[in-house]
């Protein structure tokens, strides 16, 4: 009984703290719609502008790991491989 009390509580936290949500996979398409609509042409100054516009709508716990990373590689992979 032990062992499946423990095992359980593993899997849940693994579910629970794994993946990209739902709000990450949000700011990830806002930011790569900015990015696509970019006016200026220069990488540096289009990803500074979107990264302030999309950090301004959302909680810094977005942005805070990997996983933000990971949606972004997902929805522009492109402009995600110029950020790393």
């Amino acid at each position: 009984m032990k062992k499946v009390s423990v095992l359980s509580f593993l899997a849940f936290g693994i579910i629970a703290c794994g993946g990209v949500s739902e709000e990450q996979n949000k700011a990830a398409t806002e930011f790569c719609e900015c990015m696509e609509k970019a006016e200026i042409g220069d990488f540096d100054i289009d990803y500074y502008e979107c990264d302030n516009a999309v950090k301004a709508n959302y909680e810094g716990e977005v942005f805070a790991d990997e996983f933000y990373l990971q949606a972004l590689e997902e929805k522009c992979p492109d402009i995600a491989s110029k950020i790393k």
